[in-house]
């Protein structure tokens, strides 16, 4: 996500072995074969980009679900 968005994303990811984020390809509303494939969302505000190894804040599925 290198370039900056003017809203704020909510972006489908999953955790991989090492505990970074890995980014579903296809971001689309209609892909919903991400929904099933992430385990949570990451958090981009307005207007920032984000490059490998920056600090996210990342939202799991299973806390959202659960409130």
């Amino acid at each position: 996500m290198a370039k900056p968005d003017r809203r704020r994303e909510f972006l489908r990811v999953r955790l991989n072995q090492e505990g970074a984020l890995e980014l579903f390809t296809n971001q689309s509303s209609g892909v919903l074969t991400s929904a099933v494939w992430a385990d949570g969302l990451l958090d981009n505000p307005p207007g920032q980009a984000i490059a490998r190894g920056d600090v996210v804040r990342f939202l799991p599925l299973w806390e959202l679900i659960a409130r």
